[in-house]
């Protein structure tokens, strides 16, 4: 059975009629589509970030990609670049770009512009993004641009993961002047880095090998190089390094280094010995290590060097001293100033600048200041024997008060001495002053002319203590001693009683009783029965010394024999 013709002519016009319609359809909905995105354009300026991109063969800074779409209402002003952390919160400013942001950063509607950051605000300082990336190698971070026509735009960006390990050789037992740094660079790192310059804050290089001055160096991945240099660090307690490289990276390590600390303790000048003098050199208690004491020199105040002395190469360890002789007849140098500096196998050198005795010496002998006699004292003046001269003392001077005490007949030639009698009231001083009297001896050598000073301390006696009986007694089965102690009448102070001290004979220690603070006083004038526990027994026919000991420095001692 066929098809008529007139059925497949119907047929061709219905399907011309339904693509038409279909095509009117499509028609009607894209439109409605595309007047629907119209309807959506934002109402206010949306900057977007295209890309960040960050090199790490040059880190030394990022660049930013900002669009300003072609459907902003308005131009925007870029007023502030910063960076993060992914899912931390802080903020770290961008502080430095090119083209400069700092006024503002106009991008027109449609304009895209690439801004190029070059430092970031980390810890209260501008730091470079090499510094910054060297502190977050291998971190997620966000770039937020800002403006004020827009919300803020941001952007996810990694930053290359780059290590390098510093490790520092600083070793007081070899030399002050040498020390070594490595750098590893992590096998994990991204690239290789070419070193371009170390610095040691604190240390003035010297020479350094290999040489950065002459060419960079490569540290490859997972490889170390290390760097040998000159320059002293003596002294040196903590240094930050840092280590640049033609990447940009900036690496730091602070230092803590092990000090080394001897020093040059005293120079004597024994008077009676005017052929030499002594050295003595200390290793203080927190040396790392020992020291080697190799020379040591010395020289005039007019830049005369005398000979050195060869120490060879003596070890002093930590919290230990040497002495060493130094053979030079200063007699004829008297009053001079001489630099003495000793050298140490460890490269480096302490300084220490003494005087030779003057060329007149005078000390005082003894003195006497008796509390039956408070207006007067007796001083006995030395003329040492290896002054150059004989001194005329012709005054002696109160420091705390300027009171002139003329003296009479003060001619002393060498290596004798005279008695000066003083009419003074020291007691009344000592009510005012306190107990340090300080005098001041002026003596004129009977050549030159010249006239020296001399000072000297007293301490006044305040009171005097004497123990008139000492016996031993038991009560109530218990052996005791028995003292009666007196402050006599000429006394200026009450004494208070702090101790007394019992020493007896084939005993290696003594045997001590406290008393309670101002327990008992003792007043002027007055004087006091004392009972001490003591097992007097066990001791039979041994010598025993007692001592009475205040709190003012006044004791009385006295020795009887037990029978």
């Amino acid at each position: 059975m066929g098809i008529s013709v007139e059925m497949r002519g119907l047929s061709t016009i219905a399907l011309i009629l339904l693509v038409a319609l279909s095509a009117i359809v499509g028609g009607l909905i894209s439109y409605a589509f595309t007047i629907v995105y119209y309807t959506k354009i934002p109402e206010e300026t949306t900057l977007a970030i295209t890309g960040v991109q960050i090199n790490p063969e040059n880190i030394s800074s990022f660049s930013v990609s900002i669009l300003n779409p072609s459907y902003s209402p308005t131009d925007a002003t870029v007023s502030r670049i910063a960076v993060s952390l992914k899912n931390r919160t802080q903020l770290y400013e961008v502080v430095e770009t090119s083209p400069s942001i700092k006024n503002g950063l106009k991008i027109q509607k449609g304009e895209s512009v690439n801004v190029t950051c070059l430092k970031i605000r980390k810890d209260n300082m501008n730091v470079t993004f090499g510094e910054f990336a060297v502190t977050f190698a291998g971190e997620k971070i966000l770039v937020h641009v800002f403006a004020e026509e827009s919300p803020a735009a941001n952007m996810e960006a990694t930053i290359p993961y780059v290590k390098l390990d510093i490790a520092a050789e600083f070793d007081p037992r070899i030399s002050f002047k040498k020390f070594n740094i490595t750098l590893t660079n992590n096998p994990s790192s991204e690239i290789n880095l070419t070193v371009t310059e170390i610095l040691v804050p604190g240390v003035t290089i010297e020479g350094m090998a290999p040489d950065l001055g002459t060419q960079p160096i490569m540290v490859a991945r997972g490889k170390s190089t290390s760097f040998r240099f000159n320059g002293s660090w003596y002294g040196l307690a903590k240094t930050v390094l840092c280590v640049s490289t033609l990447q940009g990276y900036v690496f730091r390590k602070e230092v803590e280094i092990k000090a080394v600390r001897a020093m040059v303790q005293n120079v004597n000048f024994d008077v009676d010995c005017p052929d030499h003098f002594n050295v003595t050199i200390y290793n203080l208690p927190g040396s790392a290590g020992y020291v080697n004491v190799t020379r040591i020199e010395c020289r005039l105040d007019n830049g005369t060097a005398l000979s050195p002395l060869d120490c060879g190469a003596v070890m002093l360890l930590p919290n230990s001293t040497r002495t060493f002789t130094f053979r030079w007849n200063w007699r004829g140098y008297r009053g001079r100033n001489v630099t003495v500096e000793a050298y140490f196998t460890q490269e480096f050198a302490e300084v220490f600048v003494a005087k030779t005795p003057s060329p007149i010496i005078v000390k005082v002998l003894n003195s006497t200041f008796s509390l039956l006699d408070k207006g007067h004292f007796r001083v006995v003046i030395l003329n040492h024997a290896s002054s150059l001269q004989a001194v005329n003392v012709t005054k002696f001077m109160v420091k705390k008060t300027g009171e002139v005490l003329p003296i009479a007949n003060g001619l002393i030639n060498p290596g004798y001495n005279k008695a000066f009698s003083c009419a003074f009231n020291w007691a009344r001083f000592l009510s005012s002053y306190g107990r340090s009297l300080e005098l001041t001896v002026y003596a004129v050598a009977t050549q030159t002319l010249e006239e020296y000073k001399f000072d000297f301390s007293f301490v006044l006696p305040v009171a005097e203590l004497d123990i008139m009986t000492v016996n031993h007694v038991v009560i109530g089965g218990t052996g005791y001693l028995n003292l009666t102690v007196k402050n006599f009448g000429y006394s200026i102070w009450n004494l208070t009683l702090a101790k007394i001290v019992i020493v007896v004979q084939g005993l290696s220690e003594p045997l001590e009783y406290t008393f309670p603070k101002n327990h008992v006083i003792i007043r002027v004038g007055d004087e006091t029965v004392l009972l001490c526990p003591f097992h007097w027994q066990k001791y039979m026919d041994k010598s025993v010394t007692v001592s009475v000991i205040t709190e003012e420095s006044v004791e009385a001692s006295k020795t009887y024999t037990i029978t």
